[in-house]
């Protein structure tokens, strides 16, 4: 009865404000009439998905979620409230809107003819109400007007843009050249990723060793680890490209892209094909690069350690014990009590470590694995 009482004298503002930061709220739901009833409020659900997913991705796990959450009024909330259409969304939302006709698969299968499967056929945005995809095109054509270019794909223009096809010695000087172009890209037409692949949206049967080719666009609507290298490189080519997506409200860049850009950093450092005039870098350098990615907000993590440790796996004997060297000074630890963190890590279901190798690298320099 107490607790009843309270619940009732809660201000409608404290029960929204303990509601969004729930990521899964169903209980909550079920222990909490008020609650409930908030939780079907247009404004509310908006100002759920924007506090869990960030203004730049909320639109993308709206439509994830399904027509039960997402509808009209919601689409509006969510827009009035700051979430982000960027013109990217709408490209690959156009992509991937609507069904196919299961009848026709199921003949052409039946027929043997393409390749296509049925499972093939299920887009994140397949059950997207056509109403919702209304709103979102006239919506976004009042924000870029003819400039909305549906037919468009806004990550190729980026690609070619920061340099893409060319190496990373001279992607520079095409960046520098094409800089006010990103920034229009950007602060304009708010160009953004859409988000990344997680260990929990992978397959389970998903290792290290055995990895499926990326179709494009892909059908989950998740970012492949190609156009995601695309952003990354163009970090670590100028890294001031952060605070223009910062500046339009992609808080999350450095998180969607940490891994890739932590690894590349080093791959540039201790490329895979050296030439005659490559010499091995110090630890300051490895640091001192480092360090001013983390400046702007990425981070040296144990998991990123690990998948660092596996990318140069077949190359641990020549420069393992600098990199884990540079990686205990920056975390400012000693080496051993890293290699024990680390170790920890790799029990993480989430990373499906299996490399023997790693495993007896980082044991040679703890001193109880003799």
């Amino acid at each position: 009865m107490c607790k009843q009482n309270i619940q009732n004298e809660l201000p409608t503002e404290i029960l929204i404000y303990i509601f969004k930061r729930v990521r899964f709220p169903k209980n909550l739901m079920l222990s909490c009439r008020r609650i409930a009833k908030l939780s079907k409020d247009p404004q509310v659900k908006a100002a759920w998905i924007i506090y869990q997913f960030g203004a730049a991705h909320c639109l993308f796990y709206a439509i994830k979620i399904g027509p039960s959450f997402l509808d009209v009024t919601v689409a509006q909330a969510i827009i009035a409230q700051g979430g982000i259409l960027s013109r990217y969304f709408v490209q690959r939302l156009h992509m991937n809107f609507g069904t196919y006709d299961n009848k026709l698969i199921e003949l052409k299968i039946a027929h043997g003819v393409g390749s296509i499967q049925k499972s093939q056929t299920i887009s994140w945005a397949n059950d997207l109400p056509i109403s919702v995809y209304i709103f979102l095109l006239k919506a976004a054509s009042d924000i870029y007007k003819s400039d909305l270019c549906l037919k468009g794909n806004d990550m190729e223009l980026f690609h070619f843009y920061t340099g893409g096809p060319q190496t990373i010695h001279y992607a520079p000087l095409v960046l520098a050249k094409n800089i006010d172009q990103i920034k229009d890209l950007i602060l304009r037409f708010k160009f953004i990723p859409l988000p990344p692949r997680y260990p929990d949206n992978l397959p389970e049967n998903n290792n290290q060793e055995n990895s499926i080719p990326e179709e494009y666009p892909p059908k989950d609507g998740h970012e492949n680890r190609r156009q995601l290298n695309v952003i990354a490189r163009s970090v670590l080519i100028c890294k001031e490209i952060i605070n223009l997506w910062k500046e339009i409200g992609y808080y999350e860049i450095c998180h969607d892209v940490n891994d890739l850009v932590m690894q590349g950093a080093l791959l540039i450092l201790f490329p895979p094909q050296s030439s005659s005039k490559w010499s091995m870098p110090d630890i300051k350098t490895i640091n001192a690069r480092l360090t001013e990615l983390i400046e702007v907000g990425f981070q040296l993590t144990y998991c990123v350690i690990i998948d660092i440790l596996l990318v140069f796996e077949k190359r641990l004997e020549q420069i393992g014990k600098i990199l884990l060297e540079s990686f205990a000074e920056i975390k400012h630890e000693s080496l051993v009590n890293l290699l024990r963190n680390c170790l920890m890590e790799t029990n993480n279901p989430k990373l499906n470590f299996k490399s023997q190798t790693v495993l007896n690298f980082m044991y040679k320099f703890l001193p109880d694995s003799a």
